[in-house]
């Protein structure tokens, strides 16, 4: 059975509502972390986002939008605050490629653009680290991380998962 975008925002707001309930030092939180099995989620929250859509529905955009951010987001967050210890480098790859596959052929918006570029000036190391993703940099160029800001302002990000909280709190809606 495949899930919504909807269910899997929720079961993002699931899981981070019990990471928040550890206590203690960061050491601490992270063995009550692993003693309940949650870092086990997120891996399988990205893959059931792959499994939801495919590359031809109206809502790819929006899976790879909250998948490159979970990715993005594991590398640059203590799993402690974000909840995602480790995602298998499998995974990671087929991310990148399928955000290169949708900048290549020209299915991307600007919402998208506006995120990659605020996600590369700030921790570009994922992107680094696993890329290429060919069509990036071409993509992004023209965006300053002053403009990206800008340009999210106007986005809506209720419901969105954990890529929506991260933006709404950056951004102070």
């Amino acid at each position: 059975m495949t899930l919504s975008l909807e269910a899997l925002a929720n079961w993002e707001a699931a899981v981070l509502a019990r990471i928040s309930g550890a206590r203690g030092t960061p050491d601490e939180r992270d063995a009550q972390i692993t003693r309940s099995g949650l870092y086990a989620e997120y891996p399988a929250i990205i893959r059931s986002y792959f499994d939801a859509e495919g590359p031809e529905s109206e809502t790819w955009l929006e899976v790879i939008k909250r998948t490159v951010f979970l990715v993005w987001h594991s590398f640059k967050a203590l799993p402690v605050d974000s909840g995602i210890s480790e995602v298998a480098e499998s995974t990671v790859r087929d991310v990148f490629a399928a955000l290169d596959h949708m900048i290549g052929n020209g299915n991307a918006d600007e919402e998208l653009r506006s995120m990659l570029a605020w996600y590369r000036d700030s921790f570009p190391e994922p992107f680094d680290t696993y890329g290429p993703v060919r069509n990036l940099d071409a993509f992004i160029r023209d965006v300053s991380t002053e403009d990206a800001l800008e340009q999210l302002r106007e986005s809506q990000f209720d419901g969105r998962g954990q890529l929506g909280m991260y933006w709404s709190a950056l951004l102070g809606s």
